[in-house]
Parts: structure tokens; sequence; C-alpha cells
């Protein structure tokens, strides 16, 4: 099956979109602990960054199965 011309735009775009969901999560984590530490970390926040790097993780791993030209994301 051929690739539509625009996958490896769209490639390029979801590994920038996953890498800078990536450093923003990363950026967070320190003041996660700061909030941990005191008793003021909740839970439906904590998970949510986590759904978030799971996502940002899915972001990278499907933007460069793009631009390597296969078409089997879901394996």
């Amino acid at each position: 099956m051929a690739t539509p011309p625009y996958s490896r735009n769209r490639g390029i775009l979801y590994l920038a979109a996953g890498l800078l969901l990536l450093i923003v999560q990363g950026l967070r984590i320190p003041q996660y602990y700061t909030d941990w530490e005191t008793g003021a970390l909740d839970t439906p926040r904590f998970v949510l960054s986590l759904v978030f790097i799971v996502f940002a993780l899915y972001m990278l791993r499907a933007g460069w199965q793009m631009l390597r030209h296969k078409d089997d994301l879901i394996d």
C-alpha cells in the first residue's frame, strides 16, 4: 500500500508535538515533587500528567513510524 505524500510532514509534526509535550511534562516534575512533599498534590492532576506522558510517547512513536513509511501504527 502506498503511503500518501503528506505522511512525512505529518510525521515531523507528531515528533515535534510529542517532544514538546514530553519536555513540558519533564519541566513540571520538580513542581509535582514539591507539591507531594507538602501534601498538596492531588490525584487527578498527577494521573492526568501521567496520561500526557504516555500520549507524548505514543506521538513520538507514531511520528517515527510515519517518517519511516510504516503503515502499521497499531501492532
